[in-house]
């Protein structure tokens, strides 16, 4: 009898197992230039993922990232929030500038990843991101962020513009599962 119960129920426990793994991408790091003081601009830049992120043949249970943002400046507080799309303009190497009034056309697409904060002069902020619009990102080659920043407080005599946001030691970090496919199989009538 017991041997019939096992029999029925290895089936749906191997059909709920999985593998979890989880990744850790090298770390990069962005630099945002700031050209504006009082009002917005928008900044877009280009993120090649790292392969880690693409032609995954598993299911992502979980995707974050953590990264720092420092304000090299010495004197100003920058103002940034930031959004990603899946569609952009900009190379890795050639960001592009919008003006307040003239945003990127798929602004209103992209979605926001980190809400507008300030940063302070000569500071490193930690931040984590855990926002399912990451998910988005998976298995695409490039992404674009839209920054949106802006100088509002300056404590004296500091740096000419262009000023500039850094965004470093970038680290996406993916949970993922892999289903025992086809193990039922032994498990079936022709199998114990």
């Amino acid at each position: 009898m017991r041997r019939h119960l096992l029999v029925l129920l290895c089936p749906f426990l191997l059909a709920a197992c999985s593998a979890e793994v989880a990744v850790d991408t090298p770390p990069q790091s962005v630099t945002i230039p700031v050209t504006s003081a009082i009002r917005p601009v928008y900044v877009e830049v280009a993120v090649d993922l790292p392969s880690e992120t693409q032609e995954l043949d598993v299911s992502v249970k979980e995707m974050s990232a953590t990264l720092s943002v420092y304000n090299p400046s010495r004197a100003f507080t920058l103002k940034s929030s930031v959004r990603m799309s899946l569609t952009g303009n900009a190379t890795p190497d050639q960001p592009i500038v919008y003006s307040e009034n003239n945003p990127p056309p798929y602004y209103a697409t992209a979605e926001e990843l980190l809400p507008e904060s300030p940063y302070p002069p000569n500071s490193r902020t930690p931040v984590t991101i855990d926002s399912s619009v990451l998910l988005k990102a998976i298995g695409k080659k490039r992404i674009w962020l839209i920054v949106s920043n802006t100088v509002t407080q300056g404590g004296g005599i500091g740096d000419p513009l262009p000023l500039e946001l850094r965004m470093e030691d970038i680290i996406l970090h993916i949970v993922v599962a892999k289903p025992f496919q086809g193990l039922e199989g032994l498990l079936g009538p022709s199998g114990l």
